[in-house]
């Protein structure tokens, strides 16, 4: 079982699959600009839940990306008779064609290697014209994580590190949207009871078994360390 598959059986369900709420999203969308007929980029946008809250929320049109199939129909769905379009590819391979508004991906830098080089894929899509990025993403509330953890997580910036990198992109931050503890404990604890479902009812079958480690792993992670030095922010930058 490949990590994408652990992730849709522990987080498929999620209507926010990221630590933050509905009402920080709007705000990010206001910082951001968004306006009836403004277009956005949402790269990974998973089941299109930020896409239909921003095009119910500001009027917003656009492109999802998704690579999951099922969540990429789930995004269909739930944003059909809208003008949204949503591609169900990897991320990685697109060639801009075509330039936006807004450029956002929340949650899912992972896929080109850690937040700041994903800066650098976002800002290829945007629009020359003021051009808005919202990333959503980890960050380190210090630069004095423990080695022994800090080693297994390199891709992970320091918010400095992720506004600096914005400016050498032609951005500036324009504002910081962090999720409090209880919204990571509420998020964290959704997959945790995701995961024990799945081996509630799988048994002790080969992929009931990769669940449980996993399920072992990101609990050790987060509570011996993750929830003490690791933050989730929504970081809107304007050109």
């Amino acid at each position: 079982m490949d990590f994408s598959e652990i992730e849709t059986i522990t987080q498929g369900t999620l209507p926010i699959m990221n630590p933050i709420s509905e009402e920080k999203l709007i705000r990010a969308g206001n910082m951001a600009g968004l306006a009836p007929g403004k277009r956005v980029l949402d790269i990974g946008c998973g089941n299109g839940t930020t896409l239909s809250l921003w095009h119910k929320t500001f009027g917003i049109t656009g492109t999802g990306i998704e690579l999951r199939q099922s969540s990429a129909a789930k995004a269909r769905n739930i944003l059909a008779g809208t003008s949204i379009e949503i591609r169900c590819v990897d991320a990685t391979t697109v060639v801009p064609k075509e330039y936006y508004n807004t450029v956002a991906a929340l949650g899912t830098s992972f896929i080109f290697g850690g937040a700041e080089k994903a800066l650098a894929y976002l800002a290829e899509h945007a629009d020359e014209n003021g051009s808005t990025i919202v990333l959503g993403d980890r960050f380190w509330h210090t630069d004095r994580v423990p080695a022994e953890f800090a080693r297994e997580w390199t891709e992970v910036p320091t918010a400095y590190e992720i506004a600096t990198t914005a400016r050498d992109l032609g951005f500036t931050l324009a504002s910081m949207i962090t999720a409090s503890t209880e919204e990571w404990d509420a998020y964290e604890s959704a997959i945790w009871k995701n995961a024990l479902e799945f081996i509630d009812v799988r048994g002790r079958d080969p992929a009931a078994e990769e669940v449980a480690l996993y399920l072992e792993q990101i609990q050790n992670e987060y509570l011996a360390y993750g929830r003490e030095f690791m933050g989730w922010g929504l970081f809107v930058l304007r050109q």
